[in-house]
């Protein structure tokens, strides 16, 4: 008994030897480490590390939703293009047919990629949006009827605002021009100033205190608002030529804890195009315009936590978006928002010479505007928010045609508006603004302002030369 117990045990013994030894031939790999998703420490909040690189990421986004209701009854478009010549090509947006109401939705989405190098910081930003517009948002935004005088129907639109690379101090892509200070901060609708996404090609330069200074090489077909014609005795329109010269931006900035302040400088080309009669070869015209802006930020955290006052004003020859790039100054101009005579928006007029078919002159645009805003805090949770702007434009020349042959007069708008909104909980906005619209023009050959050696013709029955209008705006915003 005792030999047999000791040779079942001594056989167990050697089998477990023996699978321990072949356990041990096999081949061992070991379990592969999980990575887990690294906060950045040198970014700020909202960035992480992408795993298995040095580049830290941040993802995020918007979505908006709007309603617009705007007061407008009935406008006069006098001519085809938008321009003042021709009665009998008259065409009236009236008060049954012209949207009141509308709607739009933005969905927006960033990503903001950064790697720290031995030069600085390498980023790379891109900004898509995703529109959808519809009635009154689409007519005030420079829509055309599909029927003259109809109602606009909607629109769908998606499109890159932002994709740049920035190295040592260099900018380059697709960027808020660097012409542009608060870029229109406060109102849902835009005031009188200068706003524009672009392609440059920019170098800032960073000083000690706070102090830059940038170069910036710019897209001109973003600050393009055309070249119109008054007479039709020029047969072929004037119109821009091919790019030649870029814009050349110029800027010195100031930030520190107190706010910020910049004076920007630009130069803009207006390369012109035209047929000196059917058939003959293309020639044009070549003149210089150019824009200054400056601008200050306050802040105010005497008062509340979050509170700032803006202020900006410019002025600009041949280079209307230099004082005025919202969409309600475009080539139709304001009367779409407020009513009224349509007046061009443009960086000039091409003036028929007497006598010489197909020969021009340009009335270059002149205009200056000013605008700011002022924002309070009542509680961490509600604010208000109380801005406006004034906007002087007029081209020269131009104001010695008869409104029916394509004069245009100067004019003056202004806005004011009131805006509250609420934060019920982190990065959720609602909020809703008023604001009133003004213009006061001189309309060239009519019974208000008739011109030596004219025919005095009024206006259209229910058209007026100082229009006005109220708009009202809801918006609620969910940020992340």
């Amino acid at each position: 008994m005792k030999l047999s117990k000791s040779l079942l045990l001594g056989s167990a013994a050697a089998l477990v030897a023996t699978a321990g030894a072949q356990a041990a031939d096999l081949p061992y790999r070991k379990a592969a480490p999980v990575e887990y998703v690294r906060v950045c420490d040198w970014t700020g909040a909202g960035y992480f590390y992408i795993p298995g690189t040095d580049t830290c990421l941040k993802i995020g986004g918007f979505v908006r939703a709007e309603y617009e209701y705007n007061s407008v009854g009935k406008a006069f478009i006098a001519g085809n293009t938008g321009l003042v010549r021709g009665v009998p090509s008259g065409q009236y947006l009236t008060g049954r047919n012209h949207d009141a109401s509308g709607f739009f939705v933005r969905g927006r989405l960033t990503t903001d990629a950064r790697t720290q190098t031995a030069y600085g910081v390498l980023r790379t930003y891109i900004q898509a949006q995703f529109d959808r517009t519809s009635g009154a948002e689409l007519t005030n935004s420079g829509g055309s009827p599909a029927v003259p005088g109809g109602p606009q129907g909607s629109s769908s639109t998606a499109y890159i605002d932002k994709a740049f690379v920035q190295f040592a101090g260099i900018t380059a892509g697709r960027v808020q021009s660097f012409y542009d200070f608060g870029a229109d901060p406060y109102g849902f609708d835009g005031v009188a100033t200068t706003d524009n996404s672009t392609q440059a090609f920019a170098y800032t330069a960073t000083f000690g205190g706070g102090f830059s200074a940038t170069v910036s090489v710019e897209d001109p077909n973003a600050r393009r608002y055309g070249i119109n014609n008054t007479l039709g005795t020029l047969g072929t329109p004037v119109n821009y030529s091919g790019d030649k010269i870029p814009d050349i931006v110029g800027v010195l900035r100031i930030d520190q804890a107190w706010g910020a302040a910049q004076l920007s400088g630009a130069y803009h080309q207006l390369a012109t195009a035209a047929n000196t009669a059917p058939g003959t070869s293309i020639y044009g015209r070549d003149a210089d315009g150019f824009g200054v802006h400056g601008a200050v930020q306050f802040k105010l955290p005497m008062l509340a936590a979050g509170d700032e006052f803006n202020l900006e004003g410019g002025y600009e020859t041949g280079a209307t978006a230099y004082v005025n790039s919202n969409t309600f100054s475009g080539n139709y101009g304001s009367p779409i928002v407020v009513g009224g005579l349509f007046r061009p928006s443009v960086d000039a007029i091409a003036i028929a010479a007497p006598g010489a078919p197909g020969a021009f002159t340009l009335a270059k645009a002149r205009s200056y505007s000013v605008s700011g805003g002022f924002v309070h805090f009542l509680t961490p949770n509600f604010n208000n928010i109380i801005f406006g702007s004034y906007e002087h434009s007029g081209y020269g020349a131009a104001k010695n045609i008869a409104w029916y042959n394509g004069g245009v007069g100067d004019a003056n708008e202004y806005r004011i508006a009131d805006q509250v909104n609420w934060f019920p909980v982190k990065d959720l906005q609602i909020g809703i603004e008023f604001m009133y619209i003004k213009v006061n023009q001189k309309v060239p050959g009519t019974v208000n302002s008739p011109i030596a050696g004219s025919p005095v013709v009024a206006l259209p029955a229910g058209i007026v030369k100082d229009p006005d209008s109220f708009e009202g705006r809801l918006r609620i915003e969910r940020d992340f």
